[in-house]
C-alpha cells in the first residue's frame, strides 16, 4: 500500500535568507552549505555502545513508493555513498562506539539518504529501508521524541539526511524513534573533488556540534 509523503517547511530559512541577501549573493556552492542537527534531549546516548550502518546510501525521490517487502530502492553512486558511510563510521568510532552487523541487535542504527528531488520529506516512505532495518514490518514510520522534525525551506537537490534510530525502542504504533538528525543542504552538488571535501567537512561538523553523542 502506498504511503503518502508529508512535506516539511523548515528552520534553516533565516540562515539561507541572510546569505541570499548578502551583496552579490554566494559565489560558490559551499557558501550555501548548512549543517543542521537536532536530538532527543532525554535520550541517554552514553549508555549505548554499538551501532550499525547500511552498506549503501538510499536515494529519495518525490515519487510515492509502493514496493513489496524485499524490494530495494535506488542508491547513491558508490563513489559518493562510500565516502559518506566512511565519514560517518570514522566519527562514530572516534566517539567511542563499536560498529556491529544489524543482525546482532545494535544499540543504534544510522540511516543515511540523499534526496534526488528539490523537496524534502521527514516522513518519506519507510519502505526505503525495508531491505536493511531489522524486524521491519508494513506500517512502520518515524517519530521524533523530544524535538520537532527537521525542516528546511530553500532546499536543494543532493541534500544528505542522516537519522540515528534505536531499533530496540519501537513503540506500540510501530514508529521508529529518530534520536538524532543531521541535514546537509545541497551537499551532493558540484565537482567530484568539491563534493568529497564538503562531505567530509559537513559530516565532521555535524558530529562536532553534537557533543552529547560522545561516550
Amino acid at each position: 500500500m502506498k504511503q503518502k509523503l508529508l512535506k516539511i517547511t523548515l528552520v534553516l530559512t533565516l540562515g539561507l535568507f541572510a546569505i541570499s541577501c548578502s551583496p552579490g549573493g554566494a559565489d560558490f556552492i559551499d557558501e550555501l552549505d548548512l549543517v543542521y542537527t537536532n536530538y532527543d534531549v532525554s535520550y541517554d546516548f552514553q549508555s549505548k555502545s554499538t551501532y550499525s550502518l547500511p552498506d549503501k546510501v538510499v536515494l529519495i525521490t518525490d515519487d510515492f513508493i509502493g514496493g513489496e517487502p524485499g524490494d530495494e530502492p535506488e542508491y547513491l553512486d558508490p563513489k559518493y555513498g562510500n565516502l559518506i558511510l566512511s565519514s560517518i563510521r570514522s566519527n562514530m568510532n572516534d566517539l567511542g562506539y563499536t560498529e556491529v552487523n544489524s543482525s546482532v541487535n545494535p544499540d543504534l542504527i544510522i540511516l543515511p539518504s540523499v534526496s534526488q528531488t528539490d523537496k524534502i520529506y521527514y516522513y518519506y516512505d519507510w519502505w526505503y529501508w525495508s531491505w536493511f532495518y531489522p524486524g521491519w514490518g508494513p506500517g512502520w514510520g518515524w517519530w521524533y521524541p523530544g524535538y520537532y522534525p527537521p525542516t528546511i525551506t530553500r532546499y536543494r537537490t543532493g541534500t544528505l539526511l542522516m537519522q540515528m534510530t534505536d531499533p530496540n525502542a519501537i513503540d506500540e504504533t510501530e514508529k521508529v524513534p529518530v534520536l538524532w538528525t543531521g541535514i546537509f543542504n545541497g551537499l551532493i552538488e558540484g565537482s567530484e573533488n568539491s563534493i568529497n571535501n564538503r562531505v567530509n567537512a559537513s559530516i565532521n561538523q555535524a558530529f562536532d556540534q553534537s557533543p552529547y553523542l560522545a561516550k
